[in-house]
């Protein structure tokens, strides 16, 4: 999926983009969910080294693949986690309540959020959107 943005800051060949309004949002079957009506800001990487500016436009590409597989990792993961963790409590304590398998559950929420954390610590470009070209 492509997407054009406003460079709003340039870090080196990291570039702070802000977009929000997209023709795409118009036709989008989210209708609005995703805030496509408020602007919203996000990095991508200057793969190409392009010459850029604050306030140009540009193309970035967000490969379906990696954008699916982040959302999957930020939402759905930290939940799979909290299902196995307040599975394990009733495996590893004998007989336990609903509220320790719960408190169980949480941890395995935290460790699923601190495990993306630990993932994404580091600025790994190769998982950022990518700067395709420049529109003015």
């Amino acid at each position: 999926m492509t997407e054009k943005a406003t460079i709003i800051k340039i870090n080196d060949d990291i570039i702070t983009l802000a977009c929000g309004d997209s023709a795409g949002c118009g036709s989008c079957a989210a209708h609005g969910i995703c805030g496509g009506a408020e602007e919203r800001n996000f990095e991508a990487w200057n793969a190409d080294s392009l010459e850029l500016e604050e306030g140009n436009r540009v193309e970035v590409l967000l490969p379906t693949g990696k954008t699916i597989g982040s959302a999957f990792m930020v939402m759905i993961f930290p939940l799979l986690l909290f299902f196995l963790f307040f599975y394990a409590a009733g495996l590893l304590i004998d007989n336990p309540g609903e509220g320790i398998r719960v408190l169980f559950g949480l941890a395995g929420i935290a460790a699923g959020f601190g495990f993306n954390f630990l993932i994404n610590r580091k600025q790994n470009k190769k998982r950022m959107p990518v700067i395709t070209k420049k529109l003015g």
